[in-house]
């Protein structure tokens, strides 16, 4: 009898005829399993890297803000005082 908690990756011994449609899918749901489990892995980003990633990101967004805070007490804005 196939057991349906068993390992994934694990033989399968078949007692007749019968069982082959449940270890074909229970196969199938493994090799799927498997599928999703590498397409994730792919995409992984490790914790510190994430981190580091969004410090980078918000002190680029805080330079940017405060340049154009900046630009905006001095008076240097877009179009200000410049007549086309």
């Amino acid at each position: 009898m196939l057991d349906k908690h068993r390992q994934a990756g694990s033989r399968m011994v078949l007692d007749g005829p019968e069982e082959l449609e449940l270890a074909l899918r229970l196969f199938r749901d493994d090799t799927l399993m498997a599928k999703r489990e590498a397409r994730r892995k792919q995409y992984f980003v490790a914790p510190s890297a994430r981190r580091k990633i969004k410090s980078i990101a918000a002190r680029r967004r805080a330079s940017r803000a405060r340049r154009k805070r900046s630009a905006i007490l001095l008076g240097e804005g877009p179009r200000r005082g410049v007549r086309r």
